[in-house]
């Protein structure tokens, strides 16, 4: 990925205080795809900014804030982009205020854009038994496929995650993942995982070594889109539209069903914060409902009267 590089010349101009956070989040070693995301959006609030007329921090008003949300409505973005174009424009100018580069703070009198928190469902057991039986074969591309979806529903990882691992990672009973910023947290594989993947190993004509990337192709290593390609492909054969993050809402949302509490769910799902955590209980709202009606203790009394 390619940093925005400016020479720099005014420690307090917009630009140059942009090139400074992002070496900052470099020197923390965000993953590739949070720093892109971070240079994309960010980037675009300061050359919007520049457009306005804006070239110091204190400059900056909360008229140009609001406008500048105003023109990515015109985009029609998605709410969870709208959101993000005013969250991490946030976030750079709380690093400037942190860093003593300026006082001012415009964002202090904008409000943030609603964000409508919708969660797309779960897979239900007959789509997962549909998808299962999508992959079964014997060619080792079929056995790849489904070790693949057996790994994803069985622990919830992050595709991105899932595609960092190598052969001798999952040659035991746990591996060590490495999720968003840096974060390591245990990942238990269940027997079913390991015999799958075993089985998609030895047949793999690539015979990758412990060190070499766990997932390939018929040309070679996946890249992170060819892993993603691989799920939506099994899912198309399922007669599912398919993306690998419903694997990882399935895995949540069964784990609640079956008892997990939300601080295991949490660190087994590698979020920073309980919040995060949190929005997966709206999935299993009705099963809430369900048990309420069935054990509420005003049904107990109306049933004895």
């Amino acid at each position: 990925m390619q940093i925005l590089s400016l020479h720099i010349t005014d420690t307090n101009t917009i630009n140059t205080t942009f090139t400074l956070w992002m070496e900052a989040l470099q020197a923390r070693r965000l993953a590739s795809r949070t720093l892109e995301t971070y240079s994309d959006m960010v980037s675009g609030f300061v050359a919007f900014l520049c457009q306005q007329g804006c070239q110091q921090l204190e400059e900056v008003q909360p008229h140009h804030i609001r406008q500048w949300l105003i023109h990515k409505q015109a985009q029609a973005v998605s709410t969870h982009t709208l959101h993000n174009a005013y969250r991490l424009p946030r976030t750079f100018w709380n690093w400037c205020i942190r860093e003593g580069l300026t006082e001012h703070n415009p964002f202090a009198k904008v409000e943030p854009p609603k964000r409508e928190q919708v969660l797309k469902p779960a897979l239900n057991p007959e789509q997962v038994e549909a998808l299962l039986q999508a992959c079964e074969g014997r060619h080792w591309l079929r056995l790849r496929d489904k070790a693949l979806v057996l790994l994803l529903l069985d622990t919830g990882l992050r595709i991105h995650e899932c595609h960092q691992l190598r052969v001798g990672d999952v040659l035991q009973n746990a591996l060590i993942v490495r999720g968003k910023g840096g974060k390591q947290r245990m990942v238990v594989l269940s027997a079913e995982v390991r015999l799958a993947l075993l089985r998609y190993l030895k047949a793999c004509p690539a015979k990758p070594s412990a060190q070499q990337p766990l997932w390939h192709g018929a040309d070679g290593a996946l890249t992170l889109d060819g892993l993603k390609l691989a799920v939506r492909k099994a899912g198309k054969r399922a007669g599912i539209q398919l993306g690998a993050h419903q694997l990882r809402r399935t895995f949540a949302t069964w784990s609640l069903r079956n008892g997990i509490d939300l601080e295991h769910l949490r660190l087994l799902m590698g979020h920073s914060d309980l919040k995060t955590t949190q929005q997966y209980l709206a999935l299993v709202e009705d099963d809430l409902k369900r048990a309420h009606e069935q054990h509420s203790p005003l049904k107990t009394l109306r049933e004895r009267r």
